[in-house]
């Protein structure tokens, strides 16, 4: 429990006649010796300073609590009437200081109103048996009870939905003090509709634009102020000041004349090649974001023509035909963010412009809604190129992962073994548009992800397990998760918990796993020298590179076990694609050496290791068909 501090009185006292001690001040720099950092003190503000202001001092050298303790000392006078205390300030970081100005600290500071001429210091007392240092600055601090606040002028006067106005002057409160209120009056006056929309004392809540000065506020203009429709606004606005206590000062108001609102504007798209699940970047201005209560919303009209790749055939986008890209983000009031999905018809078929390759030629222009209002933004012309659908999977190496390979004693061979996982699945997908990362894609909202952990959490012994709800055939969906806990996968009576799981292929081993239909003499062979429990010796860094038996055994067993990893994720994403491309089956009926997609029981070690002659495992020719049809290459 942090002991009580004492009062501003009993600590000045303390301070000051420690402070007396303290090494002299020198500047606004203290040297800290060897032990602590210089002690340096910069700048302290901001002024005028009222009820609730947090006094910030800015400088060097302030340790934390655990090292010395931190005091700021006040001496000076304020219109002749002498003023000395000190306070614990609240330590920020190593440069920052503040204090807030209340309790007794307002009480020995505000005054109606006045000005605090002296010096402000940093006193730093070691925890250590070492000297107390002090560093000063001479300020003068405007100090008053209420502020009143002045106006000069807003900007921008031409606006948009969402615009970030700025007013600027003088005055204007910080949020701990209370709040600066901006107010409205005057007329607008719209275009299409006609309309003209008194506007009589409309507050808006403001902020600092810059938390530690008082020369500028800020509001957004959301459409519930002048409304969505372009026209023009002309009147006043003020300022009010509402301070802590209650107490409300106001600026004179400032004449606005021939303020206008504008259309939401477009002025690029990027990129114009994309793929389904595919995230696309409008930026202009004007947007606002989905809002409920406000009943407002932007969304982006695509009209104009599409021309399939595949027949030649072109498609009427305009008028009541064209497409609608709902935002997914929108930021600011000139960017949104929109991902090119797809639906399933009531056939089962994909629909959407992501679903099929071709090129749209027409314009992207934003609509703007509010209320029963709707306003439509200047055209911009695009010619927008749609890619073959590309499914990416993100690999997300678990924990478990790096677990499994120590216990196969290839831990410091992580990165070869995935590399040579990823070489097995380039080439095992080669002709199908389906590409592999380590990393979540930033450009893809809609990509597939593959846990790759150690053990089979469902206790079964798994080496992989689709646990996606039911077979896809299609690709209809995007986004499967291999992995984690699924409970409509249980609840149908499977496994919950998907994944690849890499620590058990360690049942191969006859020594390991003697009753494993499946287990392979081979598999020690190739792992006997690496593998603690088949009584070998990890391999350490440096070792796979060496032109020795030892080396040559490392760089076999990376080899077989980065094959294993790969050849199962390569099974098991082809689950998550709908194979087997045979109706009501998730596996190719029978037994039919070197096809992937056989069950488990009818891949041996030996193929899924690649060794002995056996292997690489291929896609059948109806399940390769399948693949190239749902992910053509461009």
């Amino acid at each position: 429990m942090t002991p009580p501090r004492p009062p501003i009185a009993a600590l000045a006292l303390a301070v000051l006649a420690l402070a007396a001690l303290a090494a002299p001040a020198c500047g606004d720099e203290v040297q800290g010796g060897a032990i602590l950092p210089t002690l340096r003190l910069t700048d302290v503000g901001p002024s005028p300073i009222v009820p609730g202001t947090r006094l910030t001092l800015r400088g060097a050298g302030f340790v934390v609590p655990e090292v010395a303790s931190l005091a700021v000392v006040f001496r000076g006078a304020i219109d002749g009437e002498g003023v000395e205390f000190a306070v614990f300030p609240r330590r920020l970081a190593d440069d920052t200081l503040e204090i807030a100005v209340e309790g007794e600290v307002e009480r020995a500071l505000v005054r109606t109103q006045g000005r605090f001429v002296g010096s402000v210091s940093v006193l730093r007392t070691p925890l250590i048996d070492a000297p107390a240092d002090e560093v000063g600055k001479p300020v003068e601090l405007y100090v008053a009870a209420t502020l009143t606040p002045r106006v000069d002028d807003l900007a921008p006067r031409a606006l948009y939905v969402g615009e970030h106005v700025v007013l600027t002057g003088d005055g204007f409160l910080h949020p701990s003090e209370g709040a600066s209120v901006v107010e409205l009056d005057g007329v607008m006056v719209t275009e299409s509709p006609p309309r003209s929309l008194p506007i009589r004392g409309l507050q808006l809540p403001a902020a600092p634009d810059d938390p530690e000065r008082r020369d500028a506020v800020a509001f957004t203009l959301t459409p519930d102020i002048l409304g969505i429709v372009p026209g023009r606004f002309d009147g006043t606005v003020t300022v009010i000041d509402v301070h802590r206590n209650g107490a409300e000062t106001r600026s004179a108001p400032l004449g606005l004349e021939g303020v206008t609102l504008a259309a939401p504007r477009v002025d690029a798209m990027t990129p114009l090649a994309a793929s389904r699940g595919q995230w696309i970047t409008v930026t202009g201005q004007g947007f606002t974001a989905p809002d409920g209560l406000l009943q407002t919303a932007t969304v982006l009209e695509l009209a104009g023509t599409f021309r399939a790749a595949a027949t030649g055939g072109v498609s009427d986008l305009t008028g009541a035909r064209a497409l609608t890209l709902v935002p997914d983000l929108v930021e600011g009031n000139d960017t949104l963010g929109a991902v090119l999905r797809v639906t399933a018809d009531g056939s089962g078929q994909l629909a959407g412009i992501g679903a099929a390759p071709g090129r749209f030629t027409g314009t992207v222009s934003a609509l703007l809604f509010f209320g029963a209002d709707a306003v439509r933004g200047q055209p911009l012309p695009v010619t927008f190129d749609v890619l073959p659908q590309r499914q990416l999977v993100y690999l997300k190496l678990l924990p478990g992962f790096e677990q499994a390979l120590a216990e196969f004693g290839l831990l410091v061979e992580k990165d070869a073994v995935v590399d040579r996982i990823l070489a097995v699945l380039t080439r095992d997908y080669e002709g199908v548009n389906i590409a592999f990362t380590l990393t979540p894609p930033d450009d893809f909202a809609e990509y597939s992800v593959v846990e790759v952990a150690g053990r089979d959490p469902n206790g079964t012994k798994l080496f992989g397990l689709d646990n996606t709800a039911g077979k896809d055939v299609g690709n209809l969906r995007f986004n499967d998760v291999i992995g984690g806990y699924n409970a409509e996968t249980e609840e149908n009576g499977y496994a919950a918990y998907g994944g690849v799981f890499p620590g058990e292929f360690r049942n191969l081993s006859p020594t390991l796993a003697a009753d494993n239909p499946l287990a392979s003499p081979a598999f020690d062979e190739v792992f006997r020298a690496v593998m603690p429990d088949l009584g070998g010796t990890p391999a350490a860094a440096g070792e796979a590179g060496g032109s020795d038996r030892r080396g040559a055994a490392i760089r076999e067993a990376v080899r077989v076990f980065g094959n294993l990893a790969g050849n199962t994720i390569t099974h098991e994403v082809g689950h998550s694609l709908g194979l087997a491309a045979v109706d009501g089956q998730f596996h190719n009926l029978g037994d039919n050496p070197g096809w992937i997609m056989d069950a488990g029981a009818n891949r041996p070690f030996e193929e899924r290791a690649e060794i002995g002659g056996a292997g690489p495992a291929v896609f059948s020719p109806f399940n390769r068909e399948y693949l190239e049809s749902i992910l053509p290459v461009e």
